[in-house]
């Protein structure tokens, strides 16, 4: 298993804790998760959940439901802003570039 990949699973320990577990990233997360890492790379700022549901033909509250999918996971972080806070630190976008879509990774793994 990829060592950033890995450490990127590392995170997902205190929210899974069945010895089974696993983390399906779907097309649609995969897609939308590019996006931001993509949007924040070329303004400077994050996307509002306005602009991903218009990106991807969405309403906001779906935009807003995936999003927090993508938070539990460990995938983005929460900044204090109330308009535009969704954050990416560095350790997360390297581990973006190396994930797939429809693919489950296991936390099980982790527990070695």
């Amino acid at each position: 298993m990829n060592i950033l990949i890995k450490k990127t699973l590392m995170k997902f320990k205190k929210t899974f804790h069945k010895k089974n577990e696993n983390i399906y990233l779907s097309k649609i997360k995969y897609d939308v998760l590019n996006f931001i890492s993509s949007f924040i790379k070329e303004n400077n700022f994050s996307p509002t959940f306005i602009e991903v549901g218009k990106k991807f033909k969405f309403s906001r509250a779906r935009a807003g439901k995936i999003i927090a999918e993508l938070y539990e996971l460990g995938f983005i972080s929460k900044g204090e802003s109330s308009h535009r806070k969704i954050r990416i630190d560095s350790e997360q976008l390297v581990s973006i570039e190396h994930l797939n879509f429809n693919r489950e990774y296991s936390v099980k793994d982790l527990r070695r």
